[in-house]
């Protein structure tokens, strides 16, 4: 199996976790294909609309083995009998809701916080979290995790009322900027 069919077989496997909560949980989903914003590609794996929370995005890994993540610009997977540096998914997902963030603020759509999280698709990861100053910098979960997390980062004091509108102005917004990939400088 390719780098790119285990991405889109994990992307699979937690998009039908969140059709599972699709109305409960969640108001809705958005998935993009490349994004293109003053030449810097980025590609929104999961966008979902969540009441209590907020516009929550999922960075999706379907990485096997054991993953360090830590607060550095590389996490480290170990699989028996290999090893590999691999890029912190962490900072991926926090540059995938800066560069949303700026878009919704270009196509005057930003109503809600973003909040980016990291989720490991496969069910043979396990993934240890630096502690302290050395922390990866947003939640890592797994994708069975998903509905727990929300639940838990829920607030009752916040209701955000997802309408068709709404989401129709978030994804217009996005297919704006949606493109081939551009090289960049």
């Amino acid at each position: 199996m390719t780098p790119t069919d285990a991405g889109n077989a994990g992307e699979e496997a937690v998009r039908e976790i969140l059709r599972g909560i699709k109305g409960t949980l969640i108001s809705g989903f958005i998935r993009s294909k490349n994004i293109c914003y003053y030449n810097r590609n980025f590609q929104i794996d999961f966008l979902l609309f969540v009441p209590k929370i907020g516009l929550v995005i999922l960075e999706v890994k379907n990485w096997k083995g054991t993953v360090k993540a830590v607060a550095g610009e590389k996490w480290y997977q170990e699989t028996p009998g290999y090893k590999k540096d691999l890029g912190n998914a962490s900072i991926q997902s926090l540059r995938t809701s800066g560069m949303l963030l700026q878009i919704l603020e270009k196509g005057k759509t930003n109503r809600w916080p973003i909040r980016p999280v990291v989720v490991f698709a496969n069910d043979n990861a396990r993934i240890l979290k630096a502690n302290g100053n050395h922390a990866p910098q947003t939640d890592i979960i797994l994708k069975s995790m998903i509905p727990k997390w929300i639940i838990q980062n829920s607030s009752d004091e916040i209701i955000y009322n997802f309408t068709s509108p709404d989401f129709d102005a978030v994804k217009n917004v996005i297919c704006q900027y949606t493109s081939e990939y551009v090289e960049n400088d």
